[in-house]
């Protein structure tokens, strides 16, 4: 015996695609699908203020919140022209005045819309791969947030190819913020020096224990004075001290 379905009555509809028409009393459900699953309050990255080693104030570079954008589907029938499959790919290049548009999408939800001022927004259901023979170069003329809920791994000079550095230049009046919520910083150089430089003043503050190992020598060359205060006992051990060579 052949089970019966149940489909919902499309008696006294017209045959042309409810994404064309835009009855608010008959949406189609990609639509209701969209509006529904639409992402909000996606939070960014938040530094917080602290004290520096020198007592002064380094200022908070506060987080805030980002929305996918409202979905801009607005149309005018007869100016949307739809086409969907069988299985439910949708595509739409939407003419309807001050609201044109141009939407694709996949049976599974990964689409991409660009509404009437060029916004472009891509939505990926499953992974994403970008995979580039060449060279990539990409211009971001405004601001840029990245929010990541797993890992994030950065390979740079996988080819072992000499001067192939990784650069960071950051313009005059801004500064680099790093702040770990909790876990450790880990820098580890498997061959080749560490360098700093100062141009400025170089502060540092150790809420607990400083252990320095030195496997070769120390060398320290002071142009000023310099001024060590300790509260507890100092020790120096060596085979001969010269305090006054």
């Amino acid at each position: 015996m052949i089970p019966i379905v149940s489909i919902p009555s499309t008696r006294n509809e017209p045959d042309v695609n409810r994404l064309a028409i835009n009855d608010e009393n008959n949406p189609h459900l990609s639509l209701t699908l969209r509006q529904s699953t639409r992402l909000t309050g996606i939070a960014t990255a938040d530094f917080n203020t602290y004290t520096a080693a020198d007592g002064s104030i380094v200022a908070a570079s506060d987080g805030d919140t980002f929305d996918q954008p409202a979905i801009p589907y607005n149309a005018v029938y007869p100016y949307n022209h739809v086409y969907e499959s069988e299985s439910g790919h949708i595509r739409e290049f939407d003419d309807t005045n001050g609201s044109e548009r141009i939407y694709e999408s996949h049976r599974t939800g990964t689409s991409y819309e660009i509404d009437n001022v060029g916004n472009h927004v891509s939505i990926v259901k499953g992974d994403s791969y970008d995979l580039v023979s060449s060279n990539k170069r990409v211009q971001i003329a405004g601001q840029s947030d990245i929010t990541i809920d797993g890992r994030h791994k950065l390979f740079i000079n996988k080819s072992n190819t000499t001067d192939n550095h990784y650069d960071i230049q950051i313009g005059a009046g801004a500064n680099i913020n790093i702040q770990v919520d909790s876990g450790d910083v880990n820098i580890h150089t498997v061959q080749g020096k560490m360098n700093l430089n100062a141009g400025g003043d170089y502060n540092l503050k150790v809420g607990g224990n400083m252990n320095v190992v030195v496997e070769g020598n120390i060398s320290e060359t002071v142009e000023g004075s310099k001024t060590s205060n300790t509260t507890g006992a100092v020790v120096h051990r060596g085979a001969t001290i010269d305090l006054n060579p």
